[in-house]
């Protein structure tokens, strides 16, 4: 038997928190973010050279992995877990398993089928990523199991014997983890009290089967989303399995490719699953706000619907779709759909990006941290922020106007607190098969409010949210230890169109140090020539769309082009050359605020000099970078980054429909098989913000 060395790690506070419990305590040792990427992690309590997974659960001196080894064997997994490889592996005991078995009337591990044992191992393992829990707070992994499913790491309080209080980390809220990041050659071992249950329930079981929700599962019935909210694997799609990349996904080689100038490692996805996120107001908020039942709903739905579309009353069509509910027209069916995000979002912690980046990258003084996606009814979108600092307004909120834990006015408008999400606590199951359920504490609409005075603003969208197979599949935020950078690759992703296969794209995992907007991107390389559906615009006007850029030698030339007609796109100016730095080009000629020429005669920063400058920048097409984002330095903001790599690319300005879709095409238009594109953020700003004195955030 390998002998056991113990690591030495130095004393700090660690703080967890979750959205109920802040608790403060004494952890041994804490290792920063930087140091996740640059070294191999030295584990919290103990490592064995050359010790693998499957060495560490074979070789317990107390044996007590001995059916969780049954299964992982009868799963024919076990040989992978003592191979080369990156795992994180969450063991259940003995103890653990006889309680599953009891608990489903299981007489012994003997009973489970090939299937069963195939789901239970599944759960439990992560392949590609070694996570510490004392690197990570609450929320879901940024990185699926081998189930496709995230795992909700949270945290509970614990009353020792000496009456001490130490918080107890979670997963999937049921399981407790009692060893904690032990290292092994292979990865990570984190020992759980409980197995972690998989839900077989799609997520309209979950509302349905919850007694604090039967009005919203009632309209979601009428309505006829059932079908819809039962999807899960998309059998149609088989892309990736005719794919030549498909044998190394599954080999584990993937492919290696340059992103930025870094050495990227790309593993293909080679499914595709939906997914989907419920945002659900239990019975005691509607009931706060008068609606009482069902037919109080629909009244309040016809309200909210009728005004917020006046266009399409004004067409004619009034009342005549009021009471057919399964129409997507009709004011109760948009109300429910609304409520409805066409991804997997694990926790109402990752709506927006992690919080280690979130504090290294977003300036929060000037600029909430902030994401838009589009819901499942057919043009619209939430905006979704975050408030990290302790206030009343601290945690997730839905569609809010203002700034920071104390609710400052922002744009000169009045606070609107908005909605805030929350996973509730009373027994009731959040996670289901295709997705997750999280509740709300007001009622969510798309209202005329919402579509023209809370979303009349710049709405930048981080191009790693997109596609609704970016966000499902895990690819968006994922961690990767040990220094490595990794990519997961899409061909053909939801809401992408690429005219010719001879190309990569993948989203690139998310460092802190990555000059980007969220620290991750999705980047190309290739002959690529590829069209996207633009997120939608809240209502129709004057409009401008923009796109990030960075400037660096091995990028390509592009010509952009937009429309709503994807078979007749319009060219969009002339082709945008990314082999050079915003400040070397010349249609561009970026300068720092710092240049000695916006310097007055007392050397003083000559404001004016600097906004007739910026101007004359809009009248070339592009912008600075926003001075809200940091590059990971807290000292270089975009809008400075020296060099001038970073840079925003006006498109197009015109006047768009909110009622219609609208695509960008990007074509490299140089002949260079290795060129390369890093695709990090996009902008939609109506004319009332760029035509009246636009902050630089």
């Amino acid at each position: 038997m390998l002998k056991k060395k113990k690591m030495k790690r130095s004393v700090n506070i660690f703080i967890k928190t979750s959205a109920f419990l802040i608790l403060c305590v004494v952890v041994s040792g804490m290792v920063s973010c930087s140091d996740l990427w640059s070294e191999q992690h030295p584990g919290t309590y103990y490592t064995s050279t050359g010790q693998t997974v499957a060495d560490y659960l074979e070789q317990d001196e107390s044996g007590r992995f001995s059916e969780f080894l049954r299964v992982l064997k009868k799963a024919q997994i076990y040989g992978e877990l003592d191979t080369y490889g990156k795992y994180t592996c969450f063991a259940p005991t003995n103890n653990a398993f006889a309680e599953y078995l009891a608990d489903k009337g299981i007489p012994s591990i003997d009973s489970l089928s090939k299937a069963d044992c195939d789901t239970i191992a599944w759960n439990h393992l992560i392949r590609g990523n070694s996570f510490f829990m004392s690197d990570v707070t609450s929320g879901s992994l940024p990185g699926v199991n081998l189930l496709n499913r995230f795992l909700v790491v949270g945290y509970i309080a614990d009353t020792l014997e000496d009456g001490t209080i130490k918080a107890v980390t979670t997963i999937n809220r049921d399981s407790r983890i009692i060893v904690e990041d032990d290292t092994v050659e292979n990865g990570v071992m984190q020992v759980v009290d409980h197995v972690i249950r998989v839900s077989g329930d799609y997520v309209y079981d979950i509302v349905k089967n919850n007694p604090n929700a039967t009005i919203f599962y009632t309209a979601l019935n009428l309505v006829g989303l059932e079908d819809t909210l039962k999807k899960w694997h998309d059998d149609t799609f088989n892309r990736y399995r005719t794919d030549e990349y498909y044998d190394s996904t599954f080999e584990g080689g993937g492919i290696e490719r340059q992103g930025g100038g870094s050495p990227y490692q790309i593993y293909y996805v080679p499914e595709r699953n939906f997914g989907f996120t419920l945002l659900v107001e239990p019975d005691a908020v509607f009931k706060s706000k008068g609606i009482n039942d069902l037919e109080d709903l629909i009244t309040h739905a016809n309200e909210v619907y009728h005004e917020s579309y006046s266009d399409y009353i004004d067409r004619g069509y009034g009342d005549a779709y009021d009471t057919v509910w399964t129409d997507q027209r009709n004011p109760l069916r948009r109300f429910m759909e609304y409520h409805i995000l066409p991804f997997s979002i694990a926790s109402e912690y990752n709506f927006n990006c992690r919080e280690d980046i979130l504090k290294a990258k977003c300036d929060t003084d000037s600029l909430d941290a902030e994401d838009y996606f589009e819901t499942f009814l057919p043009h619209s979108l939430i905006r979704v922020s975050r408030i990290l600092e302790s206030g009343p307004y601290n945690g997730v909120f839905i569609n809010r106007m203002g700034l920071g834990a104390d609710g400052k006015s922002e744009l000169g408008r009045p606070f609107y607190r908005g909605i805030k999400v929350y996973t509730i606590n009373d027994g009731n199951k959040n996670e289901g098969c295709n997705g997750y359920v999280h509740y709300i504490d007001d009622i969510l609409e798309y209202s005329h409010f919402v579509r023209n005075e809370v979303l009349n603003r710049r709405i930048r969208v981080d191009c790693c949210t997109l596609s609704p197979d970016f966000l499902t599949s895990g690819a968006r935020q994922r961690v990767c230890a040990n220094g490595d950078r990794e990519g997961i690759g899409f061909k053909e992703p939801t809401n992408f169109h690429s005219f010719n296969s001879d190309y990569c794209m993948w989203v690139r995992s998310a460092v802190v140090n990555n000059i980007s907007f969220q620290g991750d991107g999705v980047d190309l390389i290739g002959n690529y020539d590829i069209m996207l559906k633009l997120p939608p615009i809240p209502y129709s006007g004057n409009w401008e769309l923009r796109l990030s850029y960075r400037g660096y030698e091995k990028c390509g030339v592009v010509q952009n082009y937009v429309g709503s007609d994807p078979t007749r796109l319009k060219p969009c100016g002339i082709p945008t050359d990314l082999r050079l730095s915003a400040a070397a080009n010349p249609n561009i000629r970026w300068k720092s605020d710092d240049d000695e020429s916006f310097k007055t005669p007392d050397g003083e920063k000559d404001q004016v000099a600097i906004d007739a400058y910026d101007k004359a920048m809009r009248n070339r097409g592009y912008m600075k970078g926003p001075d809200s984002h940091f590059t990971g330095n807290k000292e270089q903001r975009f809008r400075n980054y020296n060099g001038g790599t970073m840079a925003r690319r006006i498109i197009t300005t015109d006047y768009f429909y909110s009622s219609m879709d609208y695509y960008l095409r990007m074509k490299l238009v140089l002949d260079n098989p290795e060129a390369e594109m890093n695709f990090d953020y996009m902008e939609w700003v109506p004319k009332s913000i760029y035509d009246n004195g636009e902050d630089k955030h």
